[in-house]
């Protein structure tokens, strides 16, 4: 069989199919289009609303008092004067995403995947049906990203944007948005998850605390892959779940999953009201060129439910019915542009997301290993 590349390699459609007789019936089989999952769980649960604006730029003041005791006072003494709290003003940069699909003449004159070799589509129907394909690929591809930015955001305390600063991908950029995380804790010697000597439980009700402490109530842990081998596979651990008498939490294991990629609900911990997860998904790095999961494997996550939001800042673009620039606010600004002097055009797919987490004290972070 014989490979052979039609419209030149920019196009990078192939087909193949060797020596095919006309004079023989010939039947084409529906293609095998494989679109990768997307998932959403951090985003659905911590980050669930959004908010828009119409400046590159925007301000949040944040005031939150302290945890204070009225004083006492002796009978007939005056008033005690109480300091008033102050707040402080953050302000947000959303990265830039912008994505182009670019289609000529050539792409169009190839057959789609599945389509049949005779009596299949126009040029004009192709154009539309792969423009419609490649809108969906590219919001896929911004929602991905916006789901790793949650998950450095959570695991961090803040998101590195490095971005290309050139149409040929070559130059980068990178900037870092950070939230000042401090509930983290970082376990060192015989106190990491790696060690049998470890106080797994322990390490958990002081996560726990930190997030009480800061005002919340934490529901949701979110444990990496090795972090879930070390809990599942330490006795003590186990024996603590197995009191006759006492019921400290249950660990029952069970797999949501959809295509290859989801998450798995392992168990829950009474006492500390956790509900324990696995998240099982990957995105690809493109400077690694491998899979990554979402979540570090060694890592822990102990958080509440809805304590953020995701942000979009406006895109300013020229849209193609007019002259005049027109500001949208908007999660997703798409736009086609059109070069009629080589017959060819691009959809253009425009985002610029940040997470905004509330308060950073409404989750903490576990490095079970140093």
């Amino acid at each position: 069989m014989q490979n052979r590349f039609v419209g030149g390699p920019q196009n990078a459609a192939a087909a193949s199919g060797g020596n095919i007789s006309i004079y023989e019936p010939q039947t084409m089989q529906p293609a095998f289009q494989k679109r990768m999952p997307v998932t959403t769980f951090l985003r659905d649960r911590f980050f669930p609303g959004f908010s828009t604006f119409a400046t590159k730029h925007v301000l949040m003041d944040f005031y939150r008092n302290r945890q204070r005791v009225a004083p006492l006072v002796a009978e007939g003494s005056n008033p005690v004067n109480i300091r008033r709290e102050g707040y402080q003003t953050k302000i947000y940069t959303p990265p830039y995403i912008n994505l182009s699909a670019p289609y000529n003449v050539d792409l169009l004159q190839v057959r789609l995947p599945g389509e049949p070799v005779f009596g299949g589509l126009t040029p004009e129907e192709r154009a539309l049906a792969i423009m419609e394909r490649d809108y969906n690929e590219l919001d896929d591809m911004i929602v991905r990203r916006e789901e790793l930015m949650i998950a450095e955001a959570m695991q961090t305390g803040s998101v590195t944007a490095t971005g290309y600063i050139d149409d040929s991908a070559t130059q980068v950029r990178t900037d870092t948005i950070d939230y000042g995380l401090e509930n983290v804790i970082n376990l060192t010697g015989t106190s990491q998850w790696s060690n049998s000597a470890s106080n797994k439980y322990a390490d958990l009700l002081r996560a726990v605390t930190l997030v009480r402490q800061a005002g919340y109530n934490p529901t949701v842990a979110i444990l990496g892959e090795n972090a879930w081998m070390y809990l599942r596979e330490d006795d003590n651990f186990m024996k603590k779940l197995d009191l006759r008498f006492a019921q400290f939490g249950e660990i029952n294991p069970q797999l949501n999953i959809r295509n290859g990629n989801g998450y798995a609900y392992v168990g829950r911990l009474t006492e500390l009201g956790l509900d324990l997860y696995t998240y099982l998904a990957w995105y690809y790095d493109e400077q690694t060129q491998t899979l990554k999961p979402y979540i570090d494997k060694d890592k822990v996550i102990v958080a509440a439910e809805n304590i953020g939001e995701m942000l979009y800042g406006a895109n300013t673009i020229i849209p193609p019915d007019s002259d005049n620039f027109v500001t949208v606010e908007a999660p997703r600004v798409a736009k086609v542009n059109v070069d009629r002097n080589t017959d060819t055009k691009s959809l253009v797919v425009k985002s610029r997301p940040i997470p905004k987490p509330f308060d950073v004290g409404a989750w903490a972070v576990i490095n079970t290993v140093s």
